[in-house]
């Protein structure tokens, strides 16, 4: 009975593995001893990443003399990774995941712009988290975009339609 625990156990543990998000390439590509670097995260590239002082830090995007952290680390095993390959290099990852990662709307934080009307907080496999601005169109009233912070792209057109899909659903439901 204890062995077939044991088993479940890590059953569990290796498939919560999978769904994390991988490194799967970087600019430059040589990352160790590197001040900065963007990476590529299942599909997702994280522009400007650096690691300063013994300490990974994620860019902020500047606004009008305001510093906003759009981009955020959820998970420590993403950032022992990233730690890693500033420190001694980025192992190859292992196989081209054929999965996208998980998409979940953490939430949304309305504003009082009449341009950018709410802030949605995006996570990817629960590990790295995204705000993105719900945008009211000027020529179709009633009709949003999504904008993502200038520091995330998207190495998948069909992938980055996906994500904006399921923000514009979160939101429309959040509206009701």
């Amino acid at each position: 009975m204890k062995s077939l625990l044991n088993i479940s156990v890590l059953c569990l543990s290796l498939a919560a593995g999978a769904a994390a998000l991988e490194i799967a390439g970087t600019v430059p590509a040589a990352v160790k001893g590197a001040p900065k670097a963007d990476f590529n995260l299942s599909g997702l590239v994280v522009k400007s990443v650096a690691y300063e002082k013994g300490a990974v830090i994620m860019p902020a995007t500047e606004n009008k003399g305001k510093t906003y952290n759009d981009v955020k680390l959820l998970a420590r095993g993403l950032y022992g990774r990233i730690e890693t390959c500033f420190k001694s290099g980025c192992a190859k990852p292992a196989a081209a995941k054929s999965a996208a990662p998980a998409i979940k709307v953490e939430g949304f934080k309305p504003l009082k712009s009449l341009v950018r009307v709410a802030n949605a907080e995006i996570s990817f496999d629960k590990e790295l988290l995204v705000v993105a601005g719900v945008m009211a169109s000027k020529k179709e009233p009633g009709d949003f975009w999504i904008a993502f912070p200038e520091v995330l792209e998207f190495k998948d057109e069909a992938f980055k339609a996906s994500v904006e899909n399921t923000i514009k659903a979160a939101w429309a439901k959040n509206k009701k």
